[in-house]
């Protein structure tokens, strides 16, 4: 019978094993045993990465033992996805998801991933200049995605042009629900969700009370974007404009 490629190297790197020992075996390993040597979530096919993710994720976690974020990561950077289009960021998504970035006292309002810092966060740009900063979520958005006890939605409706509302929705219980709206555009060549946040509200037990936040004085402040990573019929991953990573289930 045929002796495959594969077959022949690993011989080749046998034999080599035996003269010059255990070392040397392992630099001459046959594709078959290399691939054995990767990462399980890179040896994953694509359907089974997502399936995992699901897995690790449930319906949403704040936090994670070492070794599932590690896991998390490699999975999440090997997935591959099908085309990002409008019709497929659209939908109703549970956050599932958030990493993790430190508290920067000198940019206690977050910092954005392209170095921007308009409005109050140019304040603390300019005070507290550091040639080595790096992106950091805002503080409300650490203290909200660190609560185990509310749920976090993302509707996003967008019409053919992509252009039309993302709302975010903090759901603590039936009776409690603060809702963050934003007027929104999608653009399919870049895969970027750019939004401005223009109204919110807090409804507790019936009654609405206004978020007292007036969101067109703060011009660029209120606006950010997500890129979308991956997406798929059940997943989505985007990373924002001050570097979170998100991943949500649709609905």
């Amino acid at each position: 019978s045929r002796v495959s490629e594969v077959d022949i190297g690993y011989e080749q790197s046998h034999r080599s094993s035996l003269c010059c020992g255990n070392a040397l075996h392992s630099l001459t390993m046959s594709p078959r045993l290399l691939l054995l040597a990767l990462p399980l979530s890179t040896a994953l096919a694509p359907a089974a990465r997502e399936a995992r993710i699901i897995e690790l994720l449930g319906k949403g976690r704040v936090g994670l033992p070492q070794s599932d974020e590690v896991e998390l990561d490699e999975l999440v950077a090997n997935l591959e996805g099908q085309k990002t289009t409008i019709a497929s960021v659209r939908g109703d998504w549970d956050l599932l998801y958030t990493s993790k970035s430190e508290f920067d006292p000198a940019n206690p309002l977050g910092r954005r991933v392209d170095g921007t810092a308009p409005g109050i966060e140019k304040i603390f740009d300019v005070a507290f200049s550091q040639a080595e900063a790096v992106a950091s979520s805002s503080p409300i958005q650490r203290f909200v995605t660190g609560l185990e006890s509310v749920e976090i939605r993302q509707v996003v409706e967008l019409d053919g042009q992509g252009v039309g509302r993302v709302d975010q929705y903090v759901e603590a219980g039936e009776n409690v629900v603060f809702r963050l709206s934003a007027s929104g555009s999608f653009g399919e060549a870049t895969g970027r969700l750019d939004f401005t946040f223009d109204d919110a509200y807090l409804t507790a037990f019936g009654v609405r009370i206004p978020y007292p936040v007036p969101f067109r004085l703060l011009g660029d402040e209120a606006s950010g974007y997500l890129d979308t990573r991956y997406v798929s019929d059940t997943l989505r991953v985007s990373r924002g404009n001050k570097g979170t990573t998100f991943i949500l289930r649709r609905r």
